[in-house]
């Protein structure tokens, strides 16, 4: 079983490479990650990074990270 999401990327600020995924919105895909394993543990398999978007795809054999780690993991 797999669940996939996205987070759209904010515009960078002025002086910055890339946007900053929040921690506010690593909370969110969890949230929804969530509600759709229902109380299987799950993790993160994949992340893809393109055009102002990330791409999450979450199964039942991925990493599991809280909403801190996930927003580090997707920033660097």
């Amino acid at each position: 079983m797999t669940f996939e999401d996205s987070i759209t990327i904010p515009k960078p600020k002025k002086g910055e490479s890339r946007g900053i995924v929040t921690v506010k919105a690593a909370e969110a895909t969890l949230a929804a990650a969530a509600a759709a394993f229902g109380e299987a543990k799950f993790g993160l398999l994949r992340a893809e990074r393109s055009a102002g978007r990330i791409s999450l795809l979450y199964g039942l054999k991925g990493r599991q990270l809280d909403a801190g780690a996930l927003a580090y993991e997707l920033n660097n």
